[in-house]
């Protein structure tokens, strides 16, 4: 059950960290629209890479501060900060009636794949999302850092991002029109999520 548990805590941990659309997820969308599938598919795999790469330096990352209880504490500390941070941004992402749609630009006519890899590299934020994730788990007793959960938990996370990916190259085109409703009700789900964890983080903090 321990395995089974790590892949469905890496798969959701990558589902909901990629779900909101972001620069990743929109590129896959217009590439398969302006170019076609197979130029999208090369992308997504460009970008499961670097997501299999973030995910395990994020989570071994996590197990040397684990390890280290005293920095480890202050670090469960700033992520509950993080997700209260988050659902509130979230919330206001939701709430907002009008909002600015901007433009992702594909300049590169570089081999998708690359391509990928490059656009990929650029989120910082990939390698402390994981991190500060994990943690949060193994402070709840869902995950342990074993070599072996680590693994089954990156390549959860590359599923879990694949599935958001792909849905995006597939699916964009179809719900293009009704993109807003989408993107409101995902940003309050997202904001549930994070506001939940954030309750059981301040929860565990006080009773601890």
């Amino acid at each position: 059950m321990g395995l089974i548990v790590d892949f469905i805590a890496g798969y959701l941990v990558a589902f909901v960290g990629f779900v909101a659309p972001g620069m990743l997820n929109v590129l896959a969308a217009k590439i398969s629209i302006t170019e076609n599938k197979r130029a999208a598919m090369l992308f997504i795999f460009g970008t499961l890479t670097i997501v299999l790469i973030q995910a395990f330096t994020g989570v071994y990352f996590a197990k040397f501060l684990d390890s280290h209880p005293g920095v480890s504490n202050t670090l469960k500390q700033f992520g509950t900060v993080i997700f209260v941070l988050l659902t509130i941004a979230f919330l206001f992402k939701g709430f907002q009636v009008k909002k600015p749609k901007k433009e992702i630009e594909i300049k590169s006519k570089q081999n998708r794949y690359v391509y990928g890899l490059m656009m990929a590299s650029f989120n910082m934020f990939a390698i402390p999302f994981f991190a500060i994730s994990s943690l949060t788990l193994a402070s709840k007793e869902l995950f342990d850092f074993s070599l072996v959960s680590i693994i089954v938990f990156s390549i959860a996370a590359v599923l879990g991002t694949f599935t958001i990916f792909y849905s995006y190259a597939i699916f964009f085109k179809k719900i293009e029109d009704k993109a807003d409703v989408l993107i409101n009700n995902i940003y309050f789900i997202l904001a549930a999520f994070t506001g939940f964890v954030a309750i059981l983080s301040i929860y565990r903090m006080i009773n601890s």
